[in-house]
């Protein structure tokens, strides 16, 4: 609730919640307007957005620099201190893609078009039935291998490591795009 209320009088103060004439306004009550005033405040600050690769990697990069540990009941804060995501694969995924809220392995998909292999870019994802990575580059020219970032799980936390594109075939991966990704 806190969060909400931050969120609220950062709106006010950008004019956001006041129209654009300047004249402040006192914070709307209840829950739903709160909501919308929410959104309005992440909508001004990117969230939901379109993103370009290399801030999708930037903010992955940060996650991995802080060691943020794997849980699916905790969240972290994204790089500006903007928004929490749920730590676990799919809300990092979820934050590198500055989505408005931490989606799942059972969703990641309804905000991205699937891809073949070989068209994979920085802030793709390679996603399979309950777990997903983010594809940060090509580790050979031959395109057998590639750099990931992900929330492994409780064991590995946060990874940044090579694999082979075979052992990510063999394990039920499929490349796909977010649809508001740039560059």
């Amino acid at each position: 609730m806190r969060i909400r209320h931050a969120l609220a009088a950062t709106a006010i103060s950008l004019g956001l919640l006041g129209g654009m004439s300047g004249i402040a306004q006192a914070a709307p009550e209840g829950p739903a307007q709160q909501e919308v005033a929410l959104s309005q405040v992440e909508a001004a600050a990117g969230y939901g957005g379109s993103i370009s690769r290399t801030e999708v990697i930037k903010r992955a990069k940060d996650w991995w620099d802080r060691k943020v540990p794997y849980s699916q009941s905790a969240y972290a804060w994204d790089v500006n201190k903007g928004k929490k995501y749920r730590t676990d694969c799919s809300g990092f995924v979820s934050m590198t893609w500055k989505l408005t809220t931490s989606r799942n392995t059972r969703n990641l998909h309804e905000v991205a078009t699937k891809i073949s292999w070989a068209n994979l870019k920085p802030g793709d994802m390679i996603l399979r039935n309950g777990h997903v990575k983010l594809f940060e580059k090509w580790a050979n020219s031959a395109k057998t291998s590639a750099w990931i970032y992900e929330e492994g799980s409780t064991a590995t936390d946060m990874d940044h490591e090579t694999v082979t594109v075979s052992s990510l075939k063999s394990g039920g991966y499929a490349p796909w795009k977010y649809n508001k990704i740039t560059g």
